[in-house]
């Protein structure tokens, strides 16, 4: 009987506390707007160096209110603000700008407000909708991304 109950919990626990944000790279992204273009995106700029960026996945990202809500109502993107490679995203190349230290793409779609975190909120033809900067509660994040 203990054993049963251990591992109903533990199921349970598991849809709880285990659900995460379907982060897609560029690439999975893309083709994932081309079939479904009238969702929505949310792309987050984030750098390796940025407690903040740590401290919203952490304790934001997690959050099984904010998983769920991102993973029905976006096509989540996680991406380094500071890749120095070129990368490719709905057809346009983006490469890095020394200067600004960011890749172009970060730098443009937060309209040159390199700051971190920062989450872009677009439609799939790329139309910026809304820039959310800096790190969030898990409430607020939600209440900033509402569509």
């Amino acid at each position: 009987m203990k054993s049963s109950l251990a591992i109903v919990v533990f199921i349970f626990s598991s849809f709880l506390f285990g659900q995460e944000i379907k982060w897609l790279t560029l690439d999975e992204a893309t083709k994932e707007i081309k079939a479904h273009p009238e969702k929505p995106v949310l792309m987050n700029f984030y750098t390796t160096w940025c407690g903040f960026c740590k401290r919203l996945d952490k304790e934001t990202f997690t959050d099984a209110k904010v998983a769920d809500y991102v993973n029905k109502n976006y096509i989540a993107i996680k991406f380094d603000a500071e890749t120095k490679e070129m990368v490719k995203f709905n057809g346009i190349n983006y490469t890095y700008i020394a200067p600004a230290k960011a890749n172009y793409m970060a730098y443009a779609f937060t309209n040159g407000q390199l700051s971190y975190p920062a989450t872009v909120l677009m439609d799939g033809k790329g139309n910026i909708n809304k820039v959310v900067l800096g790190f969030r509660g898990a409430n607020d994040f939600i209440q900033d991304i509402k569509i």
